[in-house]
């Protein structure tokens, strides 16, 4: 299932344990799904919420046998047309459309999930307008040696749709390195993590209890179009900031437009992490009828860079992890 940032279900154990209007809540059925503007629909899953003292996972709590579809809606509301889901072949309640079909930018589409006890859940989005990569600039460049260092960052050109909301374009930007980790040890020694691991996610990584994986997709949060700069051509200049980058290598950036749900969602989970009272920390907004979880859309660009570790030889690096039998540097 492509899932944008870090969002998954297990951040939705934080959105039922600060419902401070019951200390246990009933059990609800919980959905996931995003939709990429231009990509074919993906999969949803379909699962209960669990206890406040339960671990929250898929398999545990999965829905099976429900009723799931997509649903294009036309300008009046009406449906124009429906796209059914089926179960997956796996026990983790993921449902995956019956029939490839990609998804319209500034269509609105509703999610329906049936479930076996008659309990039916809905959910709506509208997509937002596509946004094109146009040109990149320092696509390979060296991580700065020094606090005072300024060797040139990354810069992805964009070039947005004006928004179809109520409001100015919204991004979250992404950081995805693209290093093979299937030839690195899950949590190697600080001294193979040093020659993979940018400064400040090396000071936090403990090699007893992280594994390099979690520290792989990095993300901004939300960001207005106003934090970029909008050249006279309507073009939009991101540039990637060295805090967003925690691997050497190949790294993958992503500029997604997100839609109101996926906005509301993150904007209200951003407020729980802050240091508030009890009674003054906000629910999640999850814009669910009949349930709770996520149903959001996006819209991005993407490129790709490499970053060099500063003072070191990319190609000594590349032959040194080969002999030692772990080829942590892909060759280009």
């Amino acid at each position: 299932m492509r899932r944008l940032l870090f969002l998954g279900l297990t951040g939705l154990v934080v959105l039922i344990g600060c419902d401070t209007a019951a200390l246990e809540p009933e059990s609800q059925v919980v959905v996931e799904a995003y939709l990429q503007a231009g990509a074919p629909l993906d999969s949803v899953r379909v699962t209960r919420t669990a206890k406040a003292t339960a671990e929250y996972t898929p398999k545990r709590t999965a829905i099976q046998g429900a009723e799931v579809s997509v649903q294009r809606l036309d300008e009046g509301g009406g449906v124009s047309d429906v796209i059914p889901y089926a179960e997956a072949d796996s026990t983790d309640g993921l449902y995956a459309p019956e029939t490839p079909t990609p998804v319209a930018p500034q269509a609105t589409y509703r999610l329906r999930v049936a479930t076996p006890e008659g309990t039916v859940v809905t959910a709506t989005t509208t997509v937002p307008a596509p946004v094109e990569a146009v040109r990149t600039e320092n696509d390979t460049t060296t991580y700065p040696a020094e606090e005072d260092d300024d060797p040139p960052q990354f810069e992805l050109t964009i070039r947005p749709e004006p928004s179809a909301l109520d409001r100015q374009n919204v991004y979250v930007l992404t950081s995805r390195s693209l290093l093979d980790f299937q030839s690195i040890p899950a949590s190697p020694p600080d001294s193979v993590a040093g020659r993979l691991l940018t400064p400040f996610y090396l000071d936090r990584y403990d090699a007893d209890s992280d594994t390099l994986a979690s520290f792989r997709v990095n993300s901004s949060g939300l960001l207005n179009e106003a934090n970029f700069t909008r050249n006279d051509d309507g073009t939009v200049r991101i540039t990637l900031p060295w805090l967003a980058v925690a691997f050497y290598g190949p790294n993958e950036v992503r500029a997604s437009v997100v839609d109101n749900n996926l906005y509301d969602f993150l904007r209200t989970q951003s407020a729980q992490r802050r240091s508030l009272a009890p009674g003054e920390i906000p629910n999640i907004e999850e814009d669910i009828e009949n349930g709770t979880g996520i149903f959001g859309s996006y819209a991005e660009a993407s490129a790709k860079t490499f970053i060099r570790p500063p003072n070191i030889d990319v190609g000594d690096v590349e032959a040194r992890d080969t002999e030692a039998g772990a080829p942590l540097w892909p060759r280009r």
